[in-house]
């Protein structure tokens, strides 16, 4: 398959390597120049370009890694080459923002999103690594689409090693992702940024290591998924304030019990999580 991925960040780039390991003919866009010279030298990409439309009309899928306020952007500046037998997706954090959007801008190709759930705390073309995949979550955002395009993407899915492939649609995608990645996110910031001692380095362990990895964020890709996620975010932060206070409140309490209860639940609904 010819495919084309517009953007070669971590993700764009990961998608390169692994993408052209299972065979598949790869054609890079980016900005920078820089990065589509590391595509070539690296052999990331079979051929690339700072104009998408040297390769659009050879191209059976389309991937954009772009943010989330320049993919319509791209859809509308090239929808007039597009043709009814290709596939367009994106990789983007968030779907319901823009995704039926997207949809009408794409015709007359066919146009479904998906999600990687992956990545690193780092960002930028010489960070792509396409094991960042094996045997992680691949979400197919499905909006009426057609079994050609769900089984194009399942495929992909399978080529760059995920072990889960789910279907769902844009509010349910949003809604969990609200919490399992943009809340987390949230904390691991915060937990950060509430550190008033000047020595905390000499005291870190495994604990505080994992918990805030992710707090090295990009803090442009993030403000944006924030944002355009903003809703089912924010009812997440209300829920964890509750259950952070309830915790507090058995402190506050001396209610030992209580606390035991709180961390036999937590233990009970993560040992669920692995089955």
């Amino acid at each position: 398959m010819n495919i084309l991925i517009v953007g070669l960040g971590l993700i764009g780039g990961s998608y390169a390597m692994g993408l052209k390991k299972a065979g598949h003919k790869i054609y890079g866009v980016d900005v920078k120049q820089s990065t589509l010279n590391y595509a070539i030298s690296n052999k990331l990409c079979d051929d690339v370009s700072l104009e998408a439309s040297d390769f659009i009309s050879k191209s059976d899928l389309i991937i954009i890694g772009l943010y989330p306020d320049r993919i319509l952007e791209f859809l509308e500046s090239y929808h007039s080459l597009f043709n009814d037998k290709q596939v367009i997706t994106d990789v983007c954090g968030v779907k319901s923002s823009f995704l039926h959007k997207a949809i009408k801008l794409a015709l007359p190709a066919c146009y479904i999103s998906h999600h990687p759930m992956a990545g690193k705390e780092k960002s930028g073309i010489e960070y792509a690594d396409n094991k960042i995949f094996d045997g992680m979550n691949f979400l197919i955002v499905n909006v009426n689409n057609k079994e050609y395009e769900i089984n194009m993407l399942k495929q992909i899915g399978h080529d760059l090693g995920f072990g889960r492939i789910s279907l769902m649609s844009p509010k349910y995608h949003d809604k969990m992702i609200g919490f399992t990645s943009q809340l987390t996110h949230a904390i691991a910031v915060s937990l950060v940024n509430s550190d008033t001692e000047d020595d905390t380095k000499n005291f870190i362990g495994d604990s505080y290591r994992d918990l805030t990895r992710i707090a090295m964020i990009n803090e442009n890709l993030w403000c944006e998924l924030f944002f355009a996620n903003r809703e089912y975010l924010l009812s997440e932060i209300t829920n964890f304030e509750a259950e952070l206070l309830k915790l507090k409140l058995c402190l506050v309490e001396d209610n030992k019990e209580g606390l035991k209860e709180i961390f036999i639940k937590s233990r009970n609904k993560r040992k669920e999580m692995e089955k």
